[in-house]
């Protein structure tokens, strides 16, 4: 599978919110970076703190330009990161309430067929 195509993958799983699949295409102490400074390293907190943060956000990323380096190592996404805050158990709103999309980056690192990391930057609300 290509760069590319494997990235296109991993977008895919998340906006399915099918995070077993997701995490099948990660190194098992693969790194994850989140938008709010979060950094975890290994499957378990890997799954667990992506699907806490894309569930909460109601989280889907649209819009996507894939940009590869020429070694086939490293891959850029430029994209749309689609949200809407979800209530909490109290009823209230997690954050700002309704939906909202922002500018993104997801940046993925291999080094074999897994990928190794996943950052994900995001603009800020207004």
């Amino acid at each position: 599978m290509s760069l590319k195509e494997q990235t296109l993958a991993v977008i895919d799983a998340l906006n399915r919110h099918d995070f077993d699949r997701l995490l099948s295409m990660f190194e098992e102490e693969a790194v994850l970076d989140l938008p709010d400074g979060i950094r975890v390293i290994g499957h378990a907190s890997f799954r667990d703190t992506l699907a806490a943060y894309v569930l909460r956000h109601g989280i889907t990323l649209s819009d996507h330009v894939v940009m590869a380096d020429a070694a086939g190592f490293r891959v850029a996404v430029e994209c749309t990161l689609n949200g809407s805050d979800r209530r909490d158990a109290d009823g209230g709103v997690d954050g700002d309430e309704g939906p909202y999309a922002l500018p993104a980056v997801l940046v993925l690192e291999r080094e074999s067929d897994l990928f190794l990391r996943l950052s994900l930057y995001a603009g800020t609300r207004p």
